[in-house]
């Protein structure tokens, strides 16, 4: 092998790892954290993120149940829309992520040669966290080649950042990857009782402490009609809150879940608006706060298992076998 290939070979390598040296995500110990701000999440009192023509909006509120973060994303162009919507696990990860902000790499002061290299300088993007005390807010620069890291600067300190991707890709997914899309946060083993409002009738039905099936209070026998009632119930799920319902939607079922001690773990209402052709039902629980959009093939299924649910018979017409 000449010296000359043997060179340009050892040249190459060099360049490969220098490339996955700038580019990995470092794991550091708890103590070798680098951070750009270091703050306690109930801090933090609202985030908003602006790429391009969309504004994601995460910020704490409070009302009779306690605090919450609730998500608003505003979509431009020359006719705006907004979407409000319950924030969820991942988005309440997101605001602990960004109270205590972690960055891949400090890159120290820029230079304006340095702002335009890494995109920052004529960039429109912004990320800020409002906290208690202030905010702090950073200009969003070009995504790092190769990788899911975004270059920052912070105008208040003249420092320059790489976040990483674990910030940056639910930042710039917005809504669906911060939403709220549990129906529920209770744990299943604490339910033991529910109360279905159905058709002007309330009906009270128990779980049986061996088996976990549902029957009538004091009964020692399951109701399997029931029980396919409350495993269809369990199987919905949210689509989205881009739509609410209209004014003229009814509600077909109101459940109240309960605890040994009767004491209120949750609630959930099926909503029908007859006004929509597509997707006309909707979910509101303890955790949407507001109507859901729900998925309609889930939500068919429970509608047509309420016939017999106030009465305690399975619905005319409908064998188990329909599972």
């Amino acid at each position: 092998m000449t010296d000359l290939r043997f060179h340009a070979i050892l040249f190459g390598v060099v360049l490969i790892a220098t490339y996955f040296t700038w580019n990995r995500e470092i794991s550091y110990g708890q103590a070798d954290i680098l951070r750009v701000w270091d703050r306690d999440s109930t801090d933090v009192l609202a985030i908003a993120y602006r790429i391009s023509d969309v504004e994601v909006r995460i910020e704490r509120r409070t009302d009779h149940a306690g605090e919450f973060f609730w998500g608003t994303e505003t979509v431009g162009g020359d006719e705006p829309r907004t979407t409000d919507f319950p924030v969820g696990g991942p988005g309440r990860n997101l605001v602990h992520q960004l109270a205590g902000l972690r960055t891949v790499r400090d890159l120290g002061p820029l230079s304006t040669e340095m702002m335009t290299t890494f995109g920052i300088a004529d960039s429109s993007d912004r990320l800020a966290v409002q906290f208690r005390d202030g905010q702090r807010e950073l200009v969003m620069g070009d995504q790092v080649y190769g990788a899911e890291q975004r270059y920052a600067y912070e105008p208040a300190t003249g420092m320059g950042h790489v976040l990483p991707r674990d910030i940056m890709t639910p930042l710039s997914n917005g809504q669906e990857a911060v939403r709220e899309r549990l129906v529920h946060r209770f744990n299943g083993e604490d339910l033991a009782r529910v109360r279905v409002h159905l058709g002007g009738t309330v009906r009270t039905m128990s779980r049986l402490g061996d088996t976990g099936e549902w029957a009538e209070p004091g009964s020692p026998a399951p109701d399997v009609p029931f029980g396919t009632f409350m495993q269809r119930v369990g199987q919905l799920a949210i689509q989205g809150f881009a739509v609410r319902p209209g004014p003229d939607a009814r509600v077909l079922v109101r459940l109240e879940y309960l605890g040994s001690d009767d004491e209120p773990l949750g609630f959930m209402e099926l909503l029908r608006d007859d006004g929509r052709e597509a997707d006309p039902y909707f979910v509101l629980t303890e955790t949407t706060r507001v109507p859901a959009q729900a998925m309609t093939f889930l939500a068919v299924r429970v509608d047509e298992w309420l016939g017999g649910v106030a009465t305690g018979g399975a619905r005319g017409g409908l064998e188990l076998s329909e599972l």
